[in-house]
């Protein structure tokens, strides 16, 4: 698993890429629970580069979302991967939570932006 974060004054954005389980999964809580505390309103995960997703990650989400929402912010996952929603889907947790799915920054004289996925090519 790989994690990283961006962290501004109005958000913070996580992404969280490669497989989230047993063996990781306290690492994910650990960090959204640094994030949490940054102060930022609002709390957005990207998932979209999640290639497994145990019940030990939704864990970790139920709880940065908890935490915030006790605080008076927002969690919102974005660009969910088809693993994190059947899980999330699965687990019955998908509905309590802020999904975005698509980016809509306008770009100047261009419409609406898009998400570019790049392709890996080599070895």
């Amino acid at each position: 698993m790989w994690l990283s974060c961006e962290l501004s004054r109005d958000s913070s954005r996580v992404t969280v890429a490669g497989e989230v389980d047993l063996s990781n999964a306290h690492q994910l809580a650990e960090f959204l629970e640094d994030v949490v505390a940054a102060k930022a309103p609002l709390v957005v995960v990207d998932l979209s580069a999640v290639t497994f997703f145990g019940a030990y990650g939704t864990d970790a989400l139920l709880r940065a979302h908890r935490q915030l929402t006790e605080r008076g912010r927002r969690l919102t996952l974005r660009h969910l991967s088809p693993v994190v929603r059947r899980v999330l889907d699965v687990t019955g947790t998908l509905a309590g939570f802020e999904v975005i799915e698509r980016t809509s920054v306008r770009v100047a004289g261009r419409g609406a932006a898009r998400r570019v996925i790049p392709a890996h090519t080599g070895s």
